[in-house]
């Protein structure tokens, strides 16, 4: 088999001498193979050398990463300490609120029920994490949901307050507790007393207020115009008068009137003008006869009035 050679021509660097170099196939295919190794150690070595440069930037970045998560986490975990310190001012508050208003107080640990365990499902994500970071983010999400439960706990408290407040005050507007004569002076009280019609003893079922014919005669309460009542024989029993219901079975009753400006069934607020002061019926003067019934029985006004 005939050799078949190659035939190299090399310039020289110095002149212009040219050189010529035969080599064999064999030769060619041997150098050329080392040649490829030497190439593929040089990018096996180069790839090397950039895979461990980019996973210790990688680490290195996480890291940092990681520094500044646990920093985060422990400005959240003080917020939270903070608020939950506010929340804790709040509670204590609306326990007061309570029991002005009557009703019982939330203990803490009904306040804080619900709390859950150290664990708490990872998000998508977290598991990449380390554990101890794991643990820091289960924490504060518990907290903050204990947090949110607290403060739904507070604001429902408060609005059973708001409504037992509301309730107290709509019944405070009903309680007759002015005189319904501004000025008058009340010249006779409730109960026995000696009767100036037929001098003996009797229950006065209220009291006199003595001012100048035609004095405004306030509602001392809200309620409605139960019953009015124009039509009177001198000397004999109310006269021109008004009873209003203020609900809860409690009645006031306004006597001897010389005019009225209500009708039954008419909605009537404190303070407003009902009627004049007169002494139509069984009177000796000008003056106002006010009562007050209880389940229909007669009470002693003064009891309720706050001035």
């Amino acid at each position: 088999m005939r050799d078949k050679r190659i035939k190299l021509i090399f310039f020289s660097l110095k002149g212009s001498e040219v050189k010529d170099i035969d080599l064999g196939w064999q030769k060619v295919i041997f150098y050329s193979s080392m040649l490829v190794t030497i190439l593929i150690i040089l990018v096996g070595a180069v790839i090397g050398l950039f895979t461990n440069f980019y996973q210790n930037t990688t680490i290195t970045s996480l890291q940092k990463t990681n520094q500044i998560l646990k920093t985060q986490l422990g400005e959240m975990r003080n917020s939270i300490d903070r608020v939950t310190a506010q929340i804790e001012k709040i509670e204590d508050y609306d326990n007061d609120q309570r029991l002005i208003t009557g009703l019982d107080k939330i203990d803490k640990d009904m306040r804080n029920v619900g709390r859950g365990g150290p664990y708490y499902a990872a998000a998508i994500g977290e598991n990449l994490l380390p554990r101890e970071t794991r643990t820091d983010i289960s924490e504060i999400k518990i907290r903050i949901e204990q947090l949110e439960r607290r403060v739904q706990l507070a604001y429902d408290s408060q609005q059973e307050i708001n409504r037992v407040l509301e309730e107290k005050e709509e019944s405070i507007k009903h309680l007759p507790s002015i005189k319904p004569v501004e000025g008058g002076r009340i010249t006779d009280k409730f109960g026995n007393r000696i009767d100036p019609f037929i001098e003996k003893p009797r229950l006065h079922t209220g009291i006199d207020i003595a001012a100048p014919p035609g004095t405004d005669v306030f509602a001392s309460a809200h309620g409605v115009v139960e019953i009015v009542n124009h039509r009177f024989s001198p000397n004999r029993d109310y006269g021109k008068y008004i009873i209003i219901n203020h609900g809860n079975k409690r009645q006031t009753v306004y006597a001897h009137l010389s005019k009225i400006y209500v009708k039954p069934g008419q909605k009537i607020k404190r303070w407003e003008v009902i009627g004049a002061v007169g002494e139509t019926g069984r009177a000796t003067g000008p003056h106002l006869h006010y009562e007050v019934r209880e389940n229909e029985t007669p009470v002693d006004p003064i009891k309720y009035f706050f001035e």
